[in-house]
């Protein structure tokens, strides 16, 4: 698609985020990947909804002019406690193209490959723009003041820093190597301290934290600049 890289997919989604569980970011950037592989062209149109806003989408179609368009009331959507997005896919021209054909269905798999609910399996109201990830939370739970846990840092910490071992690590190592840093061992999916020294420099280099560990920040600036290099 001219013009359209992914990167800019990203940038675009990044501004659309705000105020979403990081995980849920984490795993809405990672549909726009897999997708952009599979030549389907995302954009995030929506993240967090307010009740207020809520209340207004559910009105349409009820009390207000409109298509009904949601069966959720102010707090009974995931998007009110920042676990939900909407997607809407590009047309080679980049222009929004609400078709429901098997990119659809393709980017539902996706979606459920990486642990999201996809709005277009559900039977009463089908909503194929809509991805949640709910935590095992339910909105009753949500509305009386549960929370999940910021869980994206602590568990980057734990399972990308040094001393760490796993596929993790090693995917991390191919992106550096790839970028143009030394690592002594190679891919070997150990984090010693040639990966250390290595993600230092990389965090340095884009005026990061240097900290030499990979939380989302850090991982999301070398899944950005191992995918510049790749498209």
């Amino acid at each position: 698609m001219s013009g359209l890289s992914l990167d800019k997919l990203l940038k675009k989604a990044e501004n659309k985020l705000q105020n979403v569980h990081e995980i849920v970011q984490e795993k809405s950037y990672e549909l726009i990947r897999q997708a952009y592989k599979e030549s389907i062209f995302v954009v995030i149109t929506e993240g967090f909804r307010s009740i207020e806003q809520q209340h207004k989408l559910y009105s349409k179609g009820r009390a207000t002019p409109g298509s009904i368009v949601t069966n959720a009331k102010g707090g009974y959507s995931y998007h009110n406690y920042g676990l939900a997005f909407d997607i809407a896919l590009l047309d080679d021209n980049g222009e929004v193209d609400w078709t429901i054909d098997r990119r659809w269905k393709k980017a539902g798999e996706i979606g459920k490959r990486i642990g999201l609910e996809w709005g277009g399996d559900w039977t009463s109201l089908k909503d194929y723009p809509h991805f949640q990830y709910t935590f095992g939370l339910s909105l009753s739970e949500l509305r009386s003041g549960k929370k999940p846990e910021k869980q994206t840092e602590k568990a980057s910490r734990v399972l990308i820093e040094y001393g760490g071992r796993g596929n993790h690590v090693q995917l991390i190592q191919r992106m550096l190597i790839h970028l143009g840093y030394s690592l002594s061992g190679g891919a070997d999916g150990i984090f010693g301290s040639s990966t250390l020294k290595a993600v230092k420099a990389f965090q340095q280099a884009l005026y990061l934290q240097v900290d030499g560990i990979v939380g989302p920040k850090t991982l999301e600036k070398l899944y950005r600049n191992f995918n510049k290099t790749m498209f």
